[in-house]
C-alpha cells in the first residue's frame, strides 16, 4: 500500500459514537464515519475542526482500532496542554459531536496476519497506539504469529 497524497483522500464527516477515559491523559474515540472505511491496522487518519469564524486546525492520529472492530474506528487521543486540537477532544467534544476526517493514511507502517512474522513491536507514549491496532487485528484474525510488545511509559504504575 503506497503513502499517496493526502489530497487523495477526501473529507468526511464522522460522528462520536461513543468516549472512553484511558488514563488521566488519553481518551479514545469512537468515531462512526459517514462512508464506508475500510483501513489496515498501523495506518491514520487526518483530523479537522472548523471554528465558527472559518479557522482550521488539524492534527494526524494513529488508529487503534482493529479493521475487524465494526462500524466505528477508535482514536486514542493524548491531551497536549497547548495543543489546537487535543483539548477540544477532552474538554468540549461530546456524544453526537461531529469532526471531519480523512483518510486512511500511510501505508508503509502497517501488518496483516498475511504479512507474517514474527512481529516485535517497539514504541513509547502515544506512538503504542499502531501497535495496538496491530495486536488487535492479530487477535481478531486468531493468528497464531508470535508477538511481543516493547514500550515505555513516562510514568510508573
Amino acid at each position: 500500500m503506497s503513502d499517496g497524497p493526502a489530497a487523495q483522500s477526501p473529507w468526511q464527516t464522522v460522528t462520536i459514537r461513543r468516549i472512553e477515559k484511558r488514563t488521566p491523559r488519553v481518551t479514545s474515540f469512537f468515531l462512526e464515519p459517514s462512508r464506508p472505511f475500510a483501513y489496515r491496522a498501523g495506518q491514520h487518519v487526518d483530523v479537522r475542526l472548523t471554528a465558527p469564524d472559518g479557522y482550521q486546525a488539524g492534527r494526524s492520529y494513529s488508529i487503534a482500532s482493529a479493521p475487524e472492530a465494526g462500524e466505528t474506528i477508535e482514536l486514542a487521543i493524548e491531551r497536549l496542554d497547548d495543543g489546537e486540537v487535543s483539548p477540544f477532544f477532552h474538554d468540549i467534544a461530546a456524544v453526537g459531536d461531529e469532526v471531519e476526517l480523512r483518510g486512511p493514511l500511510g501505508g508503509h507502517f502497517v501488518w496483516s496476519d498475511g504479512d507474517g512474522g514474527p512481529l516485535l513491536l517497539v514504541g513509547g507514549g502515544s506512538g503504542v497506539v499502531p501497535l495496538m491496532a496491530m495486536i488487535r487485528h492479530r487477535a481478531a484474525r486468531r493468528s497464531a504469529v508470535p508477538v511481543a510488545l516493547v514500550f515505555s511509559a513516562r510514568v510508573w504504575g
